[in-house]
C-alpha cells in the first residue's frame, strides 16, 4: 500500500508540473534540475524493481559459481589420484552430518555450520603442524597449509569457493535450498579427496573399526613424522609417530602382539 501511495502522487506531482509548465511557461521551465527531482521521486517507486533485479543477479552469481567450484572440486580428486591416493577414506575429513540434517529445514542455517566446521578443522590443522597464531584470519591458515603442502592447490581453491559461498549466504545473499544442497553436495564430494593417511582432521576416528581401519588414527598418520629407527612412539604398524605419544603406541604393540 505504501508504494502505490507513492505511485499516485508521483503522477499527481508529474500532471502538476506539466500544467504548470503548460499555463506558465515562462515563469516555469522543465530543465535538468526539474527531471533529476523528478527521478528522485520516482525511486521509492521503482525500487522494488530494482530489488528483484539485484536478487536475480545474485541467484545467477550462485548458479554460476556453482558450477565453477564443480570444477574445482573434480580437480581436487584427480590430483588425489594422480599421488596415488586412489582410496578415499570411509569417514569425513569435514563432518557433514548437522548441515546434511538441516539443509532441508533451514539452509542457510545448514550453510552457517558447514562454514563453521571448515575453519574448525583448518584451525586445528594449522595448530597441529604449528603454523600461525590464534589471530591468523582463515585466509593467512589456508595459504599457510598450502605453502607447506598440507592442503593441494587444487583443494585450496575448491575450498575457497565453498567458503566464499557460505559467506554470501550468511550475509543475506538470495540463495535456494537447491543452491544450498548443490553445495553441500560439493564439500562431500571433495571430502574424497582427502585419502587413508592423508586427512587433515587430527581427531581420534571413534568408529574405526566399524569402517575397516587398523586404528582411530590411521586417516591422518601420513602426516606424523616418520623417523628412520623407529623408537617408542611408533606406531607399530606404519612407523610413523602416533598422535597420542608412546603410551599410546605401547598399548598398540601389546594388542598385536596377543593377536
Amino acid at each position: 500500500m505504501q508504494i502505490n501511495r507513492w505511485a499516485i502522487l508521483i503522477v499527481i506531482t508529474g500532471i502538476a508540473l506539466i500544467i504548470i509548465h503548460g499555463l506558465w511557461s515562462d515563469y516555469f521551465k522543465i530543465d535538468y534540475f526539474t527531471v533529476i527531482i523528478l527521478v528522485i521521486l520516482c525511486i521509492p517507486y521503482f525500487s522494488q524493481f530494482l530489488k528483484k533485479a539485484k536478487v536475480a543477479g545474485a541467484e545467477f552469481e550462485f548458479k554460476d559459481e556453482i558450477e565453477n567450484t564443480k570444477k574445482a572440486v573434480k580437480e581436487s580428486i584427480e590430483k588425489s589420484k594422480s599421488k596415488g591416493q586412489v582410496k578415499p577414506l570411509p569417514f569425513e575429513t569435514f563432518n557433514m552430518s548437522t548441515a546434511r540434517e538441516i539443509v532441508d529445514s533451514d539452509h542457510i542455517l545448514a550453510l552457517a555450520s558447514l562454514r563453521i566446521e571448515i575453519e574448525k578443522k583448518l584451525r586445528l590443522a594449522a595448530k597441529f603442524f604449528k603454523l600461525g597464531s590464534a589471530k591468523s584470519n582463515l585466509s593467512e591458515i589456508i595459504n599457510a597449509l598450502m605453502t607447506n603442502e598440507i592442503l593441494t592447490s587444487e583443494q585450496v581453491s575448491a575450498l575457497r569457493k565453498i567458503i566464499d559461498m557460505c559467506n554470501k549466504a550468511v550475509h543475506g545473499s538470495d540463495i535456494t535450498k537447491r543452491e544450498a544442497k548443490d553445495i553441500v553436495n560439493l564439500m562431500e564430494e571433495l571430502n574424497q579427496s582427502f585419502s587413508i593417511g592423508y586427512s587433515i582432521s587430527f581427531y581420534p576416528n571413534e568408529n574405526f573399526d566399524k569402517q575397516g581401519l587398523v586404528c582411530e588414527w590411521e586417516h591422518c598418520i601420513e602426516f606424523l613424522p616418520l623417523p628412520a629407527k623407529r623408537t617408542s612412539a611408533s606406531c607399530p604398524i606404519f612407523g610413523h609417530n602416533c598422535p597420542e605419544g608412546s603410551n599410546h603406541a605401547t598399548a598398540c604393540r601389546k594388542v598385536i602382539e596377543q593377536k
